[in-house]
């Protein structure tokens, strides 16, 4: 495979630069990554990979800003699902709506492994934390599994990321 001709890379990397560089990038990427994580329907990581390209040398505080802000909207989903249980479980049976129902079958039967596979994977995590707090998973089961998952997740497409820009300088 050839690499992408330099004006491209020029434009590309001007672009990233000027996102990471902007007052509101890192904003913008910790509130897309926390309502990523209970409510927006595009993953999170679309604005991870672009921050870095514009400054592959914060990479560490760019990868744990996702995190955080990752476990925090999970956080919010599983309150959801905590509060709103009973109405969840009405809504979802009455709309006949399979993800949630799918979501809650996996969640009380294989708990913890199966949400961090889901903040690793991707697969409808938002869904599994809702799930979660709606069959009141304790707390000191549902945190390691997210936090463990979300940084496994942001820390490999932050190596990718890095890996692509040294192949594309090369």
């Amino acid at each position: 495979m050839t690499n992408p001709p330099k004006r491209h890379q020029a434009m590309l990397k001007s672009i990233c630069e000027k996102l990471a560089n902007s007052r509101f990038g890192i904003a913008a990427m910790c509130l897309l990554t926390y309502l990523g994580g209970f409510i927006f329907p595009v993953p999170s990581d679309i604005m991870l990979p672009p921050m870095i390209i514009g400054r592959p040398d914060r990479w560490k505080p760019l990868m744990i800003a996702c995190v955080l802000c990752s476990v925090a909207g999970a956080c919010s989903a599983y309150l959801l699902g905590f509060a709103f249980a009973g109405e969840l479980a009405t809504w979802a049976q009455s709309v006949n709506l399979e993800e949630i129902n799918q979501a809650t079958t996996l969640m009380a039967e294989y708990g913890p492994p199966i949400l961090f596979i889901a903040a690793f994977a991707p697969i409808p995590f938002k869904t599994l934390a809702l799930a979660a707090g709606a069959g009141a998973m304790p707390l000191a089961a549902f945190l390691p599994a997210v936090v463990l998952g979300r940084a496994i997740r942001f820390y490999v497409i932050s190596k990718v990321t890095l890996q692509g820009l040294k192949w594309i300088n090369n």
